[in-house]
């Protein structure tokens, strides 16, 4: 659905993500972005600050200062959310992870608990775009960390570009890892991987394809869910770790296309060689 023909409901809320990842824009960039005219957007804009979500300026709009602080707490409260279920996950994912390994971590709060157990590596070198991790990372435990570039994504705290990286010179160059390490907000029974993003989505595939291996870190909550943007779907990926069993039908998916399921709940110890 180009963005145009959107219903005026749902063209407001995606006006309200642009503008809470951009933090202001004017009505000219409004209008181009989503296609209709300066008035409509005007309105659009009158409704949202009516309902204290953005704030009018001169030519343009600005998130509102109570709005800016409500899209920070999502990702804390996520922190805290299954917790136990993500610390398990975590540390089965870096069991799988041998010292002089390189690793591609994308956003969220999954991969962040992923921090303290690559601790117990050597020589790792992480490429991440989930702005938190580098400081939860011990330095003992590191080679190098690089930070991918691109928009910042507040809610999420991440960065949204290319999976690349400057050679010193400005010149991008593509990079390749041992393993991608990708947390995803929904896998449907039919194997399907989503997130609630397109152009997170496009980069959670692109780290995919610039690994040799894929663990994808799913807690149970994520299972039967499909949100707005599709990844990839399990044969793309070389292993899901989650909490608990999910559905026949997602582990016959997994059998067929290859891919190993590791249920944390069924590894008590996670010791390495169990995995």
């Amino acid at each position: 659905m180009s963005k145009e023909s959107l219903y005026p409901a749902r063209r407001r809320a995606e006006m309200l993500e642009f503008l809470r990842e951009r933090g202001q824009a004017s009505i000219h960039e409004l209008s181009a972005e989503f296609g209709v005219s300066e008035d409509t957007v005007r309105r659009d804009v009158d409704i949202l600050a009516t309902q204290g979500s953005v704030d009018r300026t001169h030519g343009g709009v600005t998130i509102s200062p109570d709005d800016r602080l409500n899209t920070v707490i999502p990702f804390v409260k996520r922190i805290d959310a299954q917790a136990a279920a993500k610390d398990a996950i975590a540390r089965a994912a870096a069991a799988l992870i041998d010292e002089g390994q390189s690793v591609i971590i994308n956003g969220g709060t999954t991969t962040l608990a992923l921090a303290k157990y690559l601790a117990t590596k050597r020589g790792i070198t992480v490429v991440t775009n989930n702005l938190p991790l580098p400081q939860e990372l011990y330095s003992r435990g590191v080679r190098e960390i690089y930070v991918l570039g691109g928009s910042y994504r507040l809610r999420s705290q991440v960065t949204i570009g290319p999976v690349a990286l400057s050679d010193g010179t400005g010149k991008p160059r593509s990079i390749h890892a041992d393993w991608a390490i990708i947390g995803v907000g929904g896998v449907s029974d039919e194997g399907t991987v989503w997130t609630s993003s397109l152009p997170e989505a496009g980069m959670m595939r692109a780290m995919m394809d610039c690994a040799s291996q894929t663990l994808l870190l799913a807690d149970s909550s994520k299972f039967g869910k499909r949100e707005f943007a599709e990844v990839a779907d399990l044969s793309a990926a070389t292993t899901l770790i989650t909490e608990q069993r999910p559905s026949e039908s997602l582990y016959d998916f997994a059998a067929e296309v290859g891919a190993r399921i590791i249920v944390t709940s069924e590894l008590p110890d996670l010791l390495p060689s169990q995995l």
